[in-house]
């Protein structure tokens, strides 16, 4: 697993339908982020993109998918200098790859508080 919600859960003192609704709005965060990540490395707006990833990294952070935040770290400081726009490309690939890897964790806690 590469989510450890260990920090939600404290932060929201355990209450189901707050760790729900947030846990919610971090999945459908992930999916307009990575669109909007994809078009600001497209349109070489640095700028754009060190916003979307530092967005995109303090939610993962409260989700405690510290992989994601590390990744998102780098290209967010990345971007900021606009240096080494060559290595852009391989921290977004390495955000994807994990994208699918969080919904499916993250899915799977929520049917463990929805019963």
């Amino acid at each position: 697993m590469i989510t450890d919600l260990k920090y939600l859960q404290h932060m929201t003192g355990n209450n189901a339908a707050l760790m729900k609704d947030m846990i919610e709005l971090f999945l459908n965060q992930l999916a307009d982020v990575r669109e909007n990540i994809v078009k600001s490395l497209h349109n070489k707006d640095w700028f754009e993109l060190s916003r979307m990833v530092h967005r995109i990294k303090s939610s993962a952070l409260v989700m405690g998918v510290m992989p994601m935040v590390d990744v998102m770290k780098e290209l967010e400081q990345l971007a900021k200098e606009e240096k080494n726009p060559e290595r852009y490309t391989g921290c977004i690939t390495r955000f994807h790859s994990m994208i699918d890897t969080v919904k499916v964790e993250l899915r799977t806690f929520l049917k463990t508080i929805n019963n």
